[in-house]
């Protein structure tokens, strides 16, 4: 897949679906060639000829909603998580778990330093010099 992104900004926020005829699983290899930015207007995949395209509008829109519609147009189906990546996931979780946990101790601890630095300079101030 060929990703090019627009610097304006301005302009359309759109995801075209190539649809191309299936090749011949023995001349099929994958491209190396580079593209680049300046080829925005044309098409961004190794194929020469096109069935269909669709185009999906991106702008304003939420990553969830963006993903629905594709899967939709391409008739595509979700995979499910192996064993291995479900108990990653898990660990991931637990990692958040923790780190939220740390985020709010360190808060707490941070306050209490302000709070007593705080109370230090009062009392520095309202001592002062003879």
């Amino acid at each position: 897949m060929t990703v090019n992104r627009s610097i304006n900004q301005a302009g359309p926020a759109t995801l075209t679906i190539f649809y191309a005829p299936p090749k011949d699983p023995v001349t099929t290899a994958p491209s190396s060639t580079p593209l680049s930015p300046a080829t925005q207007s044309k098409p961004t995949s190794s194929y020469t000829s096109f069935e269909r395209t669709e185009t999906i509008s991106m702008k304003h829109k939420h990553e969830l909603d963006i993903l629905s519609q594709l899967m939709d147009l391409t008739k595509a189906t979700p995979v499910a998580a192996t064993p291995e990546e479900e108990t990653e996931l898990q660990q991931l979780a637990i990692e958040e778990e923790r780190s939220a946990a740390d985020r709010t101790r360190n808060a707490a601890h941070t306050e209490q330093r302000r709070q007593e630095k705080a109370l230090l300079d009062q009392a520095r101030g309202a001592v002062g010099p003879a």
